[in-house]
């Protein structure tokens, strides 16, 4: 994919890792830095898509975090 970026877009996340700044954590804000509105859409299905599955995989007893 070639992402658009704004001009003007400043630097996302912390320091408590991508996946946490992507999701629970909102550090990192796609339509922040992001021109195109489509592109916003796709990571927000994306990651809802992959907390979907995180969250059954945890309800199942199938995830092993540790």
């Amino acid at each position: 994919m070639n992402w658009k970026f704004k001009e003007d877009a400043q630097p996302q996340g912390s320091s408590d890792g991508f996946w946490y700044d992507i999701t629970c954590g909102g550090y990192v804000r796609p339509e922040e830095v992001l021109e195109d509105s489509s592109q916003v859409d796709a990571i927000t299905a994306a990651l809802d898509l992959l907390e979907s599955f995180h969250d059954a995989l945890r309800d199942n007893d199938l995830l092993n975090e540790f």
